[in-house]
């Protein structure tokens, strides 16, 4: 089988654009923040790496001065820059120091829109908070992709999901950057909004058998509720790691 035929890649992946934008977040440990961002519709594709710092190849076992950082592509017409910001700020606590570095919460801007986008969203954050907020605001340079193995870090949970989609995407940079492939590793994790799920549930390339799970995964953990806690990682809850 040729697992580029058009009749077996995943309608969510047949989709044209006439204007992708480009956000690069941290928010503490990464996993969570891509599925987050995964599940909301108008992200057409996402990744997990390091950005932030001087050392040259950063891994995850030696970050050195990085920070762990998603990489969101999107949009616009769907889901604006100022609206992910919104979101950014809702699900973690950017008032608390990071017991790491790696953990930071930053915005990394990609042009002065960005950047005055981003002081805005700060200071409607510390309204809302009534405290400082130490996000940092970086001018973006270069964004380190990580390791395999961390991208899609809730789908690779679900080996029967997986499977399904690496036999549609078994090349890597496909598979990490098909629009399906993000959606559904937010949908594992819990993320996303039900209705939407249930709209676009048929559109992810999958069997039907695949696809009750992926319901009876979502339906079991709901939608999020829980916080990521201070810029670290997942609050314990439905979503912790």
């Amino acid at each position: 089988m040729n697992p580029f035929e058009e009749s077996k890649i995943p309608r969510l992946d047949q989709l044209s654009y006439s204007n992708i934008q480009t956000a690069t977040l941290a928010m503490g440990c990464f996993w969570s923040p891509e599925a987050f961002f995964g599940a909301i519709k108008g992200v057409i594709r996402n990744r997990v790496g390091f950005a932030g710092g001087t050392t040259p190849a950063p891994t995850y076992r030696n970050l050195a001065d990085h920070i762990e950082t998603v990489q969101v592509e999107f949009d616009p017409e769907q889901v604006t820059y100022a609206q992910l910001l919104e979101k950014f700020f809702a699900k973690h606590t950017p008032t608390q120091e990071p017991r790491k570095r790696q953990y930071t919460s930053a915005i990394f801007y990609h042009s002065p829109e960005q950047q005055q986008a981003a002081q805005d969203a700060i200071k409607a954050a510390e309204e809302r908070f009534k405290a400082k907020v130490l996000t940092q605001l970086i001018p973006y340079e270069t964004f380190h992709l990580a390791e395999e193995r961390h991208q899609k870090w809730k789908l690779r949970r679900h080996t029967e999901v997986l499977r399904e989609l690496q036999k549609i995407y078994p090349g890597f940079e496909a598979f990490n950057n098909s629009t399906a492939v993000a959606r559904v590793n937010g949908y594992v994790g819990g993320y996303g909004e039900q209705d939407i799920f249930m709209e676009e549930i048929s559109s992810l390339g999958l069997s039907a058998p695949v696809q009750n799970i992926m319901l009876a995964l979502f339906m079991a953990q709901g939608t999020l509720g829980f916080p990521f806690s201070h810029g670290l990682s997942p609050s314990k809850g439905t979503n912790a790691l």
